[in-house]
């Protein structure tokens, strides 16, 4: 076999070379902290919902109105599926809020429900509301009736 010595090829320079390798480390460099410290974002969409809640109870009556402020500050919409309340020595009496409220995505919504009227609350009374979520997520809400 024969070599042959072939003239007039350059390579390229070690200067620009070397400009080519620090850019493409940098270029990655900045790709992968992106990720890792969340400066792009995320890929997936995903509520995130909070919430507080004033309850009143009615004089002579034992039934109790609570409204419900929830905010979503994520990325996407999300609905309410069902709300319980516990309670003394009541757990997890339902609080109906007709029909499901949606959540959508950046918004606050307010939902007013009312307990079952043979549940009886006392002003000062604790509470905590569950609020379930249709994305599986739960809220809970702690506070005391007024």
């Amino acid at each position: 076999m024969q070599i042959t010595n072939v003239k007039g090829r350059k390579a390229i320079s070690p200067v620009i070379a070397t400009v080519i390798l620090i850019a493409i480390t940098l270029i990655a460099a900045i790709a992968i902290a992106g990720f890792v410290f969340g400066l792009f974002g995320s890929f997936t969409s995903s509520a995130r919902v909070s919430g507080s809640a004033t309850c009143t109870t009615t004089a002579g009556s034992p039934a109790a109105t609570c409204t419900l402020s929830m905010s979503n500050t994520g990325t996407a919409a999300t609905t309410i599926t069902a709300v319980t309340i516990t309670y003394g020595s009541a757990t997890n009496a339902v609080v109906s809020v007709g029909t499901t409220t949606n959540i959508p995505a950046g918004v606050s919504t307010t939902v007013t429900g009312t307990y079952p009227t043979a549940v009886t609350s006392t002003s000062g009374e604790s509470f905590l509301i569950t609020v379930s979520l249709a994305n599986g997520g739960q809220v809970p809400i702690s506070g005391t009736f007024s």
